[in-house]
């Protein structure tokens, strides 16, 4: 199983399971991402990276472009608990600028119900 997902006043939570996201998954991850999105009335939803001790960058792009997919619809995806393994390749590709990113998933939820 790549992920569970949790549901919390209309904000989905995916809880990635494996250490390493790789391309080998990525699609399936994407494909289902974007499933999400479609059924989600709210098209909001963090992603916990917390299990996640290595990504490559094809399960990078699954990510971007489901975040693409979301903020055309009107929602977001912010993530949330990511190790500090993966933190240089966000900074990398400045997607630190491009994604909110929170220390724990209850400070994500919070911000989505806020705005």
């Amino acid at each position: 199983m790549i992920f569970s997902l949790e549901k919390q006043n209309g904000v989905v939570t995916i809880l990635l399971h494996p250490k390493r996201v790789t391309a080998e998954i990525a699609r399936e991850f994407k494909d289902s991402l974007f499933q999400i999105i479609e059924e989600s009335t709210k098209k909001n939803i963090v992603i916990d990276l917390a299990a996640v001790e290595f990504m490559d960058s094809f399960f990078l792009g699954a990510i971007v472009s489901g975040l693409k997919k979301c903020r055309n619809q009107n929602g977001d995806i912010y993530l949330a608990q990511m190790p500090k393994s993966l933190r240089p390749l966000f900074e990398l590709m400045n997607l630190d600028e491009v994604f909110k990113i929170f220390p724990t998933r209850e400070e994500a939820l919070q911000s989505f119900l806020i705005s």
